[in-house]
């Protein structure tokens, strides 16, 4: 039994998966995400040109590189075996690995399937449209197609939109991850977690509009709520967006502003609740091997009849490269909830290594007090992922 489960793991991490958002590319002056990725804010499907930087930017180098050498044909969609036209972009995305998590005396184990996506891009003329179909075994239900207590098919985004001629501005209608604060690959950071912004399945469907300019870029969006989540008195609707503006090469600051109204919330079915996050965060790289990312929120929740409850969230995350492909990073976190007065705080320490320019491991070390009670005890969780992107 215990060997059929390890095959099990090994077969999930072999098909497992990455086209997520890197916000520490700002030490390589890319302080815009809509360089690489068609989601104007980052994560997602990557453009031609991201796929390329993979290769250059991100993927561990073997040999010597040579003076303008050439981006390999096999950073192309299933590794340049099949030709897409020009205005056609897909990509297939998997990621899983295996969790243990221990708190006082009990220790979990389990493996993960987390994404199983094919995703699609089309660019006709001004128009844009972008989508993701997959599988998930276990949790996304806010993002499931279908209403299943396990083995669900997942839609994370799909939308419609039109770009003007420079490309500057973006306005798009349908389900997409909210623009708010620092867009990265742990999605269950707490600052992540409850401001419910990350891109595993906390999307919504609304209108969008992005602007992109060097050293500037912004998104608004106006959410009219989760249309695959029921009953309709459980979607929020309201806004989000952020500014940021990069007045170095490498170096960026923002500021983000979430408001939504639900007449039940999802998570606490507290009625006519209306919930605000408020913040600042910042990306820095003063030294090119060396990037420091800062997101600082308040959080605001108010139920019909109740006073108004106020929280904070934070992290600090150090992302060191020790050479082209090998990241350490160490990552602070804080959060007190909102009407609970019970400081949580977390730390994560992880390696990164990019294979190849589709292929990367990651190892996660993370300790935390969760902070709903003072006498609960700590969490250690060590996780391991293998991410596949095609």
């Amino acid at each position: 039994m215990r060997q059929g489960l390890l095959f099990l793991l090994v077969v999930v991490c072999l098909v497992a998966a990455r086209a997520e958002a890197f916000p520490w590319m700002i030490r390589h002056g890319y302080a815009s995400c809509a360089t690489c990725h068609h989601d104007p804010s980052g994560g997602a499907l990557l453009t031609p040109y991201g796929r390329a930087q993979s290769e250059l930017l991100l993927a561990a180098r073997y040999g010597e590189q040579k003076e303008g050498e050439e981006v390999r044909p096999t950073t192309a969609f299933l590794l340049g075996a099949v030709t897409l036209p020009d205005w056609l972009n897909l990509g297939l995305s998997f990621r899983g690995g295996g969790l243990v998590t221990r708190a006082g005396d009990d220790t979990d184990v389990r493996p993960l399937q987390m994404v199983s996506d094919l995703r699609a891009n089309i660019a006709v003329g001004p128009v844009r449209a972008g989508g993701s179909v997959g599988f998930v075994a276990r949790g996304a239900r806010f993002a499931a197609l279908t209403n299943f207590e396990e083995n669900n098919v997942v839609s994370r985004e799909h939308w419609l939109g039109l770009a003007n001629e420079d490309q500057t501005l973006l306005l798009r209608a349908g389900r997409m991850t909210l623009p708010f604060g620092l867009r990265t690959v742990e999605h269950t950071l707490w600052a992540r977690q409850l401001t419910r912004t990350d891109h595993n399945e906390q999307q919504q469907h609304g209108v969008a509009l992005a602007y992109n300019i060097e050293g500037l870029r912004t998104e608004v969006m106006a959410i009219l709520g989760n249309f695959q989540l029921h009953p309709d008195l459980y979607r929020e609707r309201g806004y989000s967006g952020y500014v940021e503006w990069a007045p170095f090469t490498r170096a960026a600051f923002g500021v983000s502003s979430l408001l939504t109204h639900a007449r039940y919330d999802v998570v606490t079915k507290r009625p006519s609740f209306l919930r605000q996050a408020h913040g600042v965060f910042a990306r820095v790289a003063p030294v090119k091997p060396l990037v420091f990312l800062l997101e600082a929120d308040v959080l605001l929740d108010r139920p019909e009849g109740g006073p108004l409850a106020s929280g904070y969230t934070g992290l600090l995350q150090v992302d060191y490269e020790l050479k082209q492909g090998f990241h350490l990073l160490a990552t602070a976190e804080v959060l007190q909830r909102p009407g609970v007065h019970v400081t949580a705080l977390g730390g994560w320490l992880s390696f990164d290594y990019f294979i190849l320019p589709q292929l990367e491991v990651r190892l996660d070390a993370i300790l935390s007090h969760p902070g709903q009670s003072a006498p609960e005890p700590n969490v250690l969780s060590l996780l391991g992922q293998l991410r596949l992107s095609l």
